[in-house]
C-alpha cells in the first residue's frame, strides 16, 4: 500500500470511552493480544470546558494540543501546563483532568504496552522526505501541504504510510511526525 491521505472531513467520529467528548479516528493498527488495536491515532475536540479523560489501562499515550490554546492536565502526579504543538506522554491508566485555556483540539497517539512504541515530534518540510520501510509513519499537516504520490495533504489532513518506504514532498509544510514501531508483529 502506498501513502494514504486521510482527509480531515473523512475521519470517523466516535464518542470518548467515558462519553465526555468526541474524537475523530485517523487510523488504527491491527488488534493486539488484548483484542484492542496495537495503536491508534486520533484527533479530539477538547472544547473550552474542563473534562476528564478516559482511562486506557495497558496503553501508552502521547497527547499534543493542536489548537491555538494550550491545556492544563492533572492526573494526580501534579499539574502539567501544555503549550500547543508540544507532545506530552503519559500512561493510559492515568485519566487526567483537563482544563483547556480556550476552545482547542488534541492529536493523540496510543500504543498497546508491549505491542508497539511511538514517538511524536514537530516537523518542517519544504523538500523531499523518505519514510522508513518498517513500522508506521504518519504526518499530521498543520500548514502548507505534503504531496504523497498523486494526492496532496492539506492542513488538518494526515498522511499515513504502513511498512513501506515512500517519498513525500513538502511545500512549506509543518505539523506532527509520528513513528510507530512494532515490539510484536504489526
Amino acid at each position: 500500500m502506498a501513502a494514504q491521505v486521510i482527509r480531515s472531513g473523512e475521519r470517523r467520529r466516535v464518542p470518548w470511552r467515558n462519553g465526555a467528548g468526541i474524537t475523530e479516528e485517523v487510523a488504527t493498527g491491527p488488534d493486539g493480544p488484548s483484542g484492542r488495536p496495537l495503536w491508534r491515532i486520533s484527533v479530539a475536540e477538547l472544547g473550552s470546558e474542563p473534562s476528564e479523560f478516559s482511562a486506557f489501562p495497558g496503553t501508552e499515550r502521547i497527547f499534543t494540543v493542536i489548537g491555538e490554546h494550550g491545556a492544563d492536565l492533572d492526573s494526580g502526579h501534579g499539574p502539567r501546563s501544555l503549550d500547543p504543538w508540544r507532545p506530552h506522554s503519559f500512561a493510559g491508566e492515568d485519566a487526567p483532568h483537563c482544563v483547556p485555556r480556550g476552545a482547542t483540539r488534541a492529536f493523540n497517539v496510543m500504543t498497546e504496552r508491549g505491542g508497539a512504541t511511538a514517538a511524536v515530534g514537530y516537523f518542517a518540510l519544504d523538500t523531499v522526505c523518505d519514510t522508513a520501510a518498517d513500522g508506521v509513519t504518519a504526518l499530521y499537516v498543520r500548514s502548507g501541504s505534503v504531496q504523497a504520490g498523486t494526492e496532496r495533504a492539506a492542513p488538518g489532513d494526515c498522511v499515513l504510510v504502513r511498512g513501506e518506504a515512500v517519498t513525500l514532498r513538502g511545500s512549506s509544510a509543518t505539523g506532527l511526525l509520528v513513528r510507530i514501531e512494532p515490539t510484536s508483529s504489526l
